[in-house]
């Protein structure tokens, strides 16, 4: 049976001959290497390894180059001071923790990383899902200022794709009923910085990945930032459990024992890349600028969030379909087969989520109903994320990008016999 079938793809068979596309056997736009993957792999980073293995200890989180790297990123962030863990999700989990005993609830998106949501759950509270906005692809604020009670501890706000949730209703909401607000920015590092008309997001806590597909694109790392000292120490009763910051050798009567404790090569990475961060970002942004203004006219297409805001952190480009534009019928299946196009042209194209995050999760699965989110469901049926967007990939590649782009729009309608 032809796996396009439910598509209608009558001229399938053709396909390479009339059009040429790489599916159906013609040559793709972008040549095999021709794109640098990342993390960009670069001779400073076995530097940076090596100090590590010259020192002579690669664990501890009062290593050397975890503190070094604490006080570059502080720096670099300003505002905030930084404490670094294992992972975002564990940052996430030890400001949960923190905040825990003020309710029972945390409201967050349900267009959300399981990792991001499942502290919840393990901090004893149980999440309150609500919508996003479609023009954001971030957390509703109307519908989660109106959802803040009594019974709330927290508001996670997760700037999932790159870009800045600002969210002023909810952060309102929340300041005024005592409950914290805690940002998950472990894809949208530049929303640490002064993004808000010159100031920095109203926040009680922010968390940081610093995995090796993100802007520090170290390994597994994550980051505590924040105002409050009180829950800089909160880490080690969440984490250190076997040795104290000070180096004694000692075992905390007070520490839950999740060992949140951070990798120091990763570390080493992340610290290398600080220096030149900022142009990382403004180059991620420029490529994202760049590729918009070569695809903004193909109909049926849209950005998730506007690439030209050179506040957003453009971790990749997400963008979305409206299926019923190109011919396909509601659902995944039209945005799932342009995927295939685009893949098969050599463009590195990324379908993340493909569910609500409490379909994900055992812990709250079957306690919600994907049809109360119709947003999330319009963006997880239509949504994609180009990658490699970031240096040393420039405008050249973003051209090729497009150049993919607009062969498969100019053949769709044909390949849907639709067209001439």
């Amino acid at each position: 049976m032809n796996k396009y079938a439910s598509l209608g793809l009558k001229a399938c068979s053709r396909a390479k001959e009339r059009f040429g596309v790489a599916l159906f056997g013609g040559d793709p736009v972008v040549a095999p290497g021709r794109i640098t993957p990342w993390p960009a792999a670069k001779r400073k980073h076995l530097k940076a390894l090596g100090a590590v293995v010259d020192s002579g200890r690669y664990h501890r989180v009062n290593h050397s180059v975890v503190t070094e790297l604490e006080r570059r990123f502080t720096n670099w962030a300003g505002n905030w001071t930084t404490r670094a863990v294992g992972s975002g999700t564990a940052a996430i989990h030890v400001e949960i923790d923190y905040y825990k005993d003020r309710g029972h609830h945390v409201v967050t998106a349900a267009l959300n990383w399981p990792g991001a949501v499942g502290p919840i759950s393990i901090s004893g509270l149980e999440p309150r899902f609500v919508d996003v906005d479609l023009t954001l692809a971030g957390i509703d604020d109307e519908a989660a200022a109106d959802t803040m009670g009594s019974d709330v501890a927290a508001v996670l706000v997760t700037h999932l794709f790159g870009n800045n949730v600002l969210a002023p209703r909810t952060r309102a909401a929340a300041r005024s009923r005592g409950i914290a607000i805690i940002d998950d920015v472990c894809q949208s590092i530049g929303a640490v910085k002064d993004i808000v008309d010159g100031e920095y997001l109203e926040s009680d806590a922010l968390a940081l990945s610093g995995n090796g597909a993100k802007h520090l694109g170290a390994g597994e790392l994550g980051f505590v930032l924040t105002k409050d000292l009180s829950l800089i120490e909160h880490v080690d009763h969440v984490s250190l459990t076997s040795s104290s910051r000070s180096g004694a050798r000692i075992f905390s009567a007070y520490s839950q024992g999740y060992n949140y404790r951070p990798n120091v090569f990763s570390a080493a990475i992340a610290g290398s890349r600080i220096k030149s961060l900022d142009r990382q970002l403004q180059k991620r942004r420029s490529n994202a600028t760049t590729l918009w203004q070569m695809i903004r006219d193909l109909p049926g297409l849209s950005p998730l969030f506007d690439p030209t805001d050179h506040n957003q952190s453009m971790l990749n480009f997400p963008l979305r379909l409206e299926p019923e534009m190109l011919g396909f019928s509601q659902g995944s299946a039209g945005r799932d087969f342009v995927v295939e196009l685009l893949r098969a042209e050599g463009v590195p194209i990324l379908v993340w989520l493909t569910r609500p995050v409490f379909e994900y999760l055992p812990a709250v699965c079957g306690r919600w109903n994907a049809a109360d989110f119709p947003n999330t469901m319009k963006l997880l049926d239509t949504m994609f994320c180009v990658s490699e967007i970031a240096p040393p990939n420039d405008g050249e590649i973003m051209k090729l990008y497009a150049d993919a782009f607009h062969k498969i729009w100019s053949a769709l309608p044909k390949i849907l016999g639709r067209g001439a």
